[in-house]
């Protein structure tokens, strides 16, 4: 509803208390404009209570290609993130989408254009198929083809009910690995131009973490966004972004951020592990 006029937000309309809940309708995938090329100008964010933020990131993301966000605890990845989808009012900067300015990322950036997934997911008291599929209809999704790329088939299995297994409030039935990776479901299962993850696999085993981010970037189906200092994901990047103190310190491939910058070493040998 961000801009709707008064009468929109007053507007008088049915509640549904009992009986079965009306369908809702996805939106359209023709809204989406395919994603080719995404681009961030001279974006700022200053918290104002720290003074502390983002200054004047630039960056470029090309379809079908996984850019990592890295950096030390504070170095504003997440507000980076945050500011780029609208979540955060920019100060400054433009976000530009296939060439065209987007004149509210908050707006912009929802499925199916883009999904998110925020470093602690948020489930709800419910059943494991109702917090991936979040008000979808179950034929309009690839239940099992999300289930598989997000590495949750045998998790699925070992559960009470499967798909059915109420997860209790925020998830707490699971771990930190499995409400992660129904996150990573809910994600997938609308289908988004644009993946934005933060730290999606931090709780995740070595070799979980392997198989998710295998199955992510087996196609060029996935254009994706993530913040992460795990090699796993740093080893699979495209193009790596190395933030110090809310600026860009380095950017390029890993083997090139590493032999320039020594931010970049810090991290990768384990000096600043998080």
């Amino acid at each position: 509803l961000q801009g709707a006029p008064a009468h929109t937000l007053v507007a008088h309309h049915d509640l549904s208390f009992h009986g079965p809940i009306p369908e809702i309708v996805p939106a359209l995938q023709v809204e989406a404009q395919p994603l080719e090329t995404l681009e961030v100008r001279n974006l700022s964010y200053c918290y104002p209570e720290t003074g502390r933020g983002i200054t004047a990131i630039d960056l470029r993301i090309v379809r079908g290609k996984l850019t990592v966000i890295t950096g030390r605890i504070g170095a504003g990845k997440t507000t980076l993130l945050q500011t780029l989808l609208g979540l955060l009012p920019k100060d400054e900067g433009d976000v530009v989408w296939n060439g065209r300015p987007v004149a509210d990322p908050a707006a912009f950036f929802v499925p199916p254009r883009s999904a998110y997934t925020a470093q602690v997911p948020h489930l709800f008291s419910d059943t494991l198929r109702e917090n991936i599929l979040l008000g979808l209809s179950e034929p309009a999704v690839d239940l099992p083809g999300v289930i598989h790329a997000a590495v949750l088939e045998h998790d699925i299995v070992a559960l009470p009910q499967g798909l059915d297994t109420q997860i209790g409030v925020r998830g707490v039935r699971l771990s930190g690995g499995q409400i992660q990776r129904t996150a990573a479901a809910r994600m997938l299962a609308r289908t988004p131009e644009l993946l934005v993850c933060d730290d999606l696999s931090s709780a995740l085993d070595v070799e979980t973490e392997q198989v998710l981010w295998d199955r992510l970037l087996a196609t060029d189906a996935y254009t994706c966004i993530a913040v992460s200092h795990r090699h796993a994901v740093l080893q699979r990047a495209d193009l790596v972004i190395v933030l110090k103190d809310g600026h860009v310190e380095a950017a390029g491939p890993l083997a090139t951020v590493l032999a320039s910058c020594e931010e970049m070493r810090s991290i990768w040998y384990g000096q600043d592990e998080e």
